[in-house]
């Protein structure tokens, strides 16, 4: 019987041990799966706030690309306002263009009548000038009598300037010393006169010329006495102005 009390004493202290193994046992794991679940916890925390931060950012994307698809009509209805307000305005420049180049051709037109006019005028008046002088060169050289005018120097309003009258063989003025008897004068100064009459009623010198020096052939360059006859005559016509110029020489 002491045995068995014994033995049963050793048994009890046996599984008092193995209870406190066991106790200690099951404190270790508890800790460790507390801990375990504590990281767990802390790892699905980390996640949740990370895909929170996520839903966050998508969120705002979400509504900024929301606004965008709101503006696009008005964006759109802008564009097409656009497109036809430069319609318009290359339709006006195309317009205005378009006028203008009617405006400047018909001018040009205008311009090229009138100075065609003008130049139908010019040739007329010098043929004309031509004619007469031919015809009074044509009397002079038949002898026929030409109507003088007066003695006395004429003089041309409308000319300013003064002419002087050089021989081409000389750039220097010549004497009266030097210059050729004139036979029959009195004949050569009434042509000479006749001729200055007649072209000083047609004919207008620009207000503003400048003196002039002709050299005129010796053959035509005559001195009598006190008085001095020279004559030069130069007819052109000017496309740029509506008149002849004819160089007269007073006596």
């Amino acid at each position: 019987l002491d045995e068995k009390i014994a033995e049963g004493e050793r048994t009890i202290q046996q599984l008092l041990v193995d209870k406190k193994t066991l106790q200690t046992a099951l404190a270790n794991d508890s800790d460790q799966r507390n801990q375990m679940l504590t990281k767990e916890i802390n790892s699905l925390q980390t996640a949740l706030e990370f895909k929170s931060s996520e839903m966050k950012e998508l969120r705002q994307k979400y509504q900024q690309v929301a606004l965008r698809v709101e503006e696009i009509p008005v964006k759109e209805l802008e564009i097409t306002k656009l497109k036809h307000k430069v319609i318009e305005l290359k339709q006006a420049l195309d317009q205005k263009l378009t006028y203008e180049k009617k405006v400047i051709l018909s001018l040009l037109v205008h311009q090229n009548e009138e100075l065609k006019r003008q130049q139908l005028a010019i040739e007329e008046e010098r043929e004309s000038m031509q004619r007469n002088f031919d015809v009074m060169i044509y009397r002079y050289g038949n002898g026929e009598e030409l109507e003088a005018s007066p003695r006395p120097k004429p003089q041309l309003e409308f000319f300013s300037g003064k002419v002087q009258f050089r021989s081409r063989s000389s750039n220097s003025d010549r004497s009266q010393s030097n210059a050729r008897e004139m036979d029959h004068s009195m004949d050569r100064d009434s042509l000479v006169r006749s001729t200055i009459s007649m072209y000083a009623s047609q004919v207008q010198l620009p207000e503003n010329h400048a003196d002039d020096v002709i050299y005129a052939p010796d053959e035509i360059i005559t001195g009598n006495g006190d008085s001095r006859a020279a004559v030069f005559i130069t007819v052109f016509s000017n496309s740029t102005s509506s008149g002849l110029y004819a160089i007269m020489i007073s006596i």
